[in-house]
């Protein structure tokens, strides 16, 4: 039975998680907005500039001038390569994308992390979360609904991002637990920067409105807000409660689609988001029950050996 300290600091984890949701879809749209004027590569350098001046000054206020060269560790610096390119192929299918169908394949994600635990950290995956994981490749297909003329570039490149993340998250599993989250979180947030500066000549450079620079704006302080609570959400509490409200980011996704776009989803789409999160729960909840028998068998072993 859960202890009431925990049962507490899973329920601050649960609403910490819906806000961060919230916050990270409403970031989304308004960079959506944003990307219907602006290239790729301007908007990651423009935003990523005003996120790097907010989270540096969340570092500087909370991390200890002497543990910053932990940002130099191979970990951080690789964890923050690959957020780049996460940004990009978002991006590039951002506009080109209804909001709901990108975050309906990003649900991918935890499907990935199954495969990559098995071919890459070695860990033992049964027969049911492998059947999960063909399902949630099932619902992929259903939500991208491939033409004649094959799957979209757009598609692939959001895909190709879900997939990233699931590596980013492989590389945070790794990191040193004695380097600050700010430092992480400020250091992904420089390398996306640089990487737009890095871009830019290679697109048109536009001049942006002032309303386009408000919606960039308002998306660096939402994606800040949005690490800020998903970090509080996984802090002392029980992943497998917690992790699965990280679903409610497709109800925020189609709910400002329609608001914004009027976009609904199809019939094909919805039953393909539907068996994705199912697959994606499902997997929680077996690794959920696998850390249990491993925990278990642990006390007990360290029982017999005392």
């Amino acid at each position: 039975m859960t202890d009431p300290h925990t049962h507490a600091a899973n329920m601050r984890g649960i609403i910490a998680v819906l806000a961060a949701m919230a916050f990270f879809v409403s970031s989304d749209s308004v960079v959506k907005l944003a990307g219907e004027t602006l290239p790729v590569t301007q908007i990651m350098a423009i935003r990523g500039l005003m996120a790097v001046v907010l989270m540096g000054a969340v570092a500087a206020a909370s991390v200890d001038i002497s543990r910053w060269h932990l940002i130099a560790q191979p970990r951080v610096v690789a964890r923050a390569s690959i957020e780049s390119v996460v940004a990009v192929l978002f991006l590039i299918a951002l506009p080109h994308l209804p909001l709901a169908d990108i975050t309906a394949i990003q649900q991918v994600t935890p499907i990935a992390l199954t495969v990559l635990s098995a071919l890459v950290l070695k860990e033992a995956v049964g027969w049911r979360r492998w059947a999960a994981v063909f399902a949630g490749f099932v619902g992929v297909v259903m939500v991208i609904q491939p033409t004649g003329q094959g799957i979209s570039l757009y598609a692939l490149s959001a895909l190709g991002c879900a997939a990233l993340v699931a590596v980013r998250d492989v590389v945070t599993r790794r990191l040193d637990p004695a380097i600050p989250t700010a430092l992480v979180t400020f250091t992904t947030t420089a390398s996306v920067c640089v990487t737009g500066f890095a871009g830019a000549p290679l697109q048109t450079w536009v001049t942006p409105g002032w309303t386009v620079l408000g919606y960039l704006a308002a998306s660096a302080v939402l994606v800040s807000l949005a690490n800020i609570f998903i970090i509080r959400a996984f802090r002392g509490t029980e992943v497998s409660v917690v992790a699965p409200f990280r679903y409610a980011g497709v109800l925020w996704a189609i709910t400002l689609g329609f608001l914004i776009w009027g976009y609904v989803p199809n019939a094909l789409a919805i039953a393909g988001t539907a068996i994705l999160v199912a697959s994606g729960l499902y997997i929680m909840h077996r690794e959920a029950m696998r850390r249990r028998v491993d925990a278990a068998a642990r006390v007990a072993q360290d029982e017999v050996n005392h």
